[in-house]
């Protein structure tokens, strides 16, 4: 679940022409943060991911809906 929720915050990011860079300064973490939890390298927290959402102007919990949506497919 965690993975599915990570790559529609990638997405978003992307579409929305933001650079991990960016997206790090924007929420306070390091752009390594952002670069590990897409390439799957390291596993986020609830926080972190609600930092994301957040930074990204998305509702976390309708990140998590559409991800157990996608989930089900």
């Amino acid at each position: 679940m965690e993975r599915a929720i990570v790559l529609i915050l990638k997405n978003e990011r992307l579409r929305a022409g933001i650079s991990a860079t960016q997206l790090a300064a924007q929420i306070g973490v390091a752009r390594t943060t952002i670069t590990h939890l897409e390439s799957d390298d390291a596993r986020p927290t609830f926080w972190v991911l609600k930092k994301i959402a957040d930074g990204l102007g998305l509702d976390f919990g309708a990140c998590v809906i559409r991800a157990q949506k996608e989930a089900k497919k």
